[in-house]
């Protein structure tokens, strides 16, 4: 059996042209969309009531569509996406609004301009808080919160190192992770065969060891403590 990473690059390739999955991956990142545009208008917005998240679920779909596999996360080509459509809806509904300008600047310009420059500057925390986002909808679709894995994560380093390096083990072996994957259930025997570790102490652990696996196979690049890297 052949295991495909369940990465957020590989589900947006499988929902082009697939309607219901496009609408789940937009209805998953609805506040990553609204994160992006909050950070481009600078202020609190609501769905069913500001036009500026009607564009930026426009946008999301749009990036769906468009976006290349080959050139990055597809997150950050989101972000883009969404930060210039939203530059396009205040340049027709209203230039003056959307920003002023020196007399003898162009307003088009200095808007591409500025929304550069903090694009740039504001990159990689949104990439960071993109990344838990996605982190979030893949542990929800296996019943797990944030909020429940940050209260079973081990506190003595020693457990966790153990935990992470269990899960690095399921990821690279197709066998125990096909059928984690196929069972929703870490495979306790199949793993006591390859870890010298006690089946109390993986059942103990299953909610964190599960969520490591998640975090490896969706190859974050900045949730390191996730992946069990220091």
């Amino acid at each position: 059996m052949v295991i495909q990473k369940q990465t957020l690059e590989g589900r947006v390739k499988k929902a082009r042209g697939d309607n219901k999955l496009t609408s789940t991956l937009i209805s998953e990142f609805k506040p990553f969309i609204a994160s992006v545009a909050q950070k481009r208008v600078g202020r609190y917005l609501r769905y069913g009531t500001d036009e500026e998240l009607s564009v930026g679920l426009l946008a999301f779909k749009e990036a769906i569509d468009s976006f290349n596999p080959g050139k990055g996360k597809f997150l950050s080509f989101a972000r883009m996406v969404i930060s210039m459509r939203l530059i396009d809806h205040y340049r027709k509904q209203d230039r003056e609004a959307a920003m002023s300008v020196d007399d003898e600047e162009d307003a088009d310009l200095a808007w591409e301009r500025r929304s550069a420059q903090q694009y740039q500057a504001d990159g990689e925390e949104e990439d960071l808080k993109a990344e838990v986002i996605e982190y979030s909808a893949a542990l929800s679709r296996w019943g797990i919160s944030l909020e429940e894995l940050v209260s079973v994560s081990p506190r003595k380093e020693e457990l966790r190192k153990l935990y992470q390096n269990i899960a690095r083990m399921i990821a690279g072996d197709k066998d125990i992770l096909g059928s984690l994957m196929q069972t929703g259930r870490l495979p306790i025997k199949e793993i006591e065969k390859e870890a010298d570790i006690h089946r109390k102490k993986l059942e103990r652990g299953r909610i964190y060891i599960i969520a490591m696996v998640l975090a490896i196979l969706a190859d974050f690049s900045y949730l390191d403590m996730c992946r069990g890297e220091n």
